[in-house]
């Protein structure tokens, strides 16, 4: 139990697990953050012998100081320490919301930003391979997945279809938007690893492998989630600019962009569902601009756009408090835009979200937050650690992504986990 590999299997398992759990089980994601935070524990304890920091580990005083040296060595590494503020920026608007119960409740969905940099740190260190096996069983999961969703769209393809001209998703697990992000960052990812010819036991997976990243590509158009296949086109063609400056193949570069272009023109006369999202967001512009929107999301989010806009500007500089938020935006729909006050949506952007809740002040620190790590070369050098960013930056100027638990695991792990893979390469 004193082996670096013990130390190490259990790592990976639990990171392992909190990739599948992320996309079916809030009670397995919780589980395996923890399996994470006890990873570190349990490094820090071995690294604190070591040292002579702490001899007898059954007791209280050692743990105290094992817990010590882990945060000291957490605020030694900045770039993990900065994610801090993204819990202390809403923790801190306790002092200017009235209603404390839901300021509560946003605080601790943003408890693993405390929680996960810390373990991070203290991880031990993990090999090449072994970050690259949890990649792997994240591509293989979203293909099982994704299978079962194929399956259940085909036996039940007029009532899906019909759905999605009412504006419904495709049933897939907990949250269409989220699996949507998860998809692309999968697809992605599946690639990088097709590319650098990763394998686990056989070299013959690299086939199998390029044939599941194809079914994940086709996939993600018949799910058809605005989100996900913006972020996945972005990153693509963000790809397909990394590749050629550094490659300087400007003629495949050409080709490339051109095919990217097409594709989805091709998708939009050839994914039935992909055709009918199109046409069901045009709809629903339609009904925006005739002031009788109120039953379409698109125009509810339109709506909370607004909303939130104006409510930052009563109070500028600190915000109207994170615990104020649904009261406030339930006041103003009521007063302003009668129409839409049947659950009224929260500012569907990240940013506008911030900004409404705590101001200036939480916006410019949370700015902070995001891009301390972008700041060293050795991070926004990284292919995937800049890829994802783009992904996620994507997602919040349409959603909140990061004011639910299963955002804040998929923002938080992956930042981190690329974070890890560019200190060890």
């Amino acid at each position: 139990m004193d082996g670096l590999r013990a130390r190490q299997a259990f790592t990976v398992f639990f990171a392992c697990l909190l990739v599948v759990s992320m996309m079916l089980s809030p009670f397995l994601l919780s589980i395996s953050m923890w399996g994470l935070v006890a990873a570190a524990f349990w490094e820090g304890a071995v690294k604190c012998r070591e040292n002579g920091i702490a001899s007898d580990l059954r007791t209280p005083p050692a743990w105290w100081r094992i817990l010590v040296w882990s945060f000291q060595n957490l605020f030694r590494q900045r770039a993990y320490a900065f994610f801090l503020l993204l819990l202390l920026i809403p923790a801190i608007s306790f002092f200017w919301s009235a209603d404390k119960s839901y300021w509560l409740e946003r605080t601790q969905v943003r408890l693993p930003f405390l929680v996960l940099p810390w373990a991070f740190v203290n991880l031990p260190e993990l090999t090449g391979r072994q970050l690259r096996l949890v990649l792997y069983v994240l591509v293989w999961a979203l293909t099982i997945i994704c299978a079962g969703a194929a399956i259940n769209f085909a036996l039940h393809f007029e009532e899906v279809l019909a759905g999605i001209g009412r504006g419904d998703p495709v049933p897939v697990p907990r949250n269409h938007i989220r699996f949507s992000l998860m998809l692309a960052m999968g697809i992605i990812t599946g690639g990088w690893l097709w590319l650098e010819g990763f394998y686990w036991r056989r070299r013959w997976e690299q086939w199998v492998l390029g044939a599941a990243l194809i079914f994940l590509f086709l996939f993600i158009h018949v799910l058809s989630v605005r989100s996900g296949i913006a972020g996945l086109y972005l990153t693509l063609l963000f790809s397909l600019v990394w590749f050629v400056v550094r490659t300087k193949r400007w003629g495949t570069g050409f080709v490339a962009l051109i095919l990217l272009l097409l594709l989805p023109a091709i998708a939009m006369k050839t994914v039935p569902s992909f055709q009918m999202r199109v046409y069901y967001m045009l709809w629903d512009w339609q009904q925006y601009r005739q002031n009788a929107g109120n039953t379409y999301s698109d125009a509810e989010r339109l709506i909370s756009l607004r909303v939130g806009w104006q409510l930052w500007q009563t109070q500028p500089w600190f915000g109207i408090g994170t615990g104020d938020l649904p009261t406030e935006v339930q006041r103003v729909v009521n007063e302003q835009y009668p129409h839409y006050n049947d659950s009224p949506k929260l500012p569907h952007n990240q940013f506008l979200y911030i900004l409404t809740g705590t101001g200036i002040f939480g916006l410019a620190f949370s700015l902070i937050a995001f891009f301390a790590p972008l700041m060293t070369w050795r991070y926004r050098g990284f292919f995937l650690f800049a890829v994802f960013q783009i992904l996620v930056f994507t997602s919040f100027l349409v959603e909140y992504t990061i004011e639910t638990a299963i955002g804040v695991a998929f923002y938080l792990f992956y930042s981190l986990w690329f974070m890890k893979m560019a200190d060890k390469d």
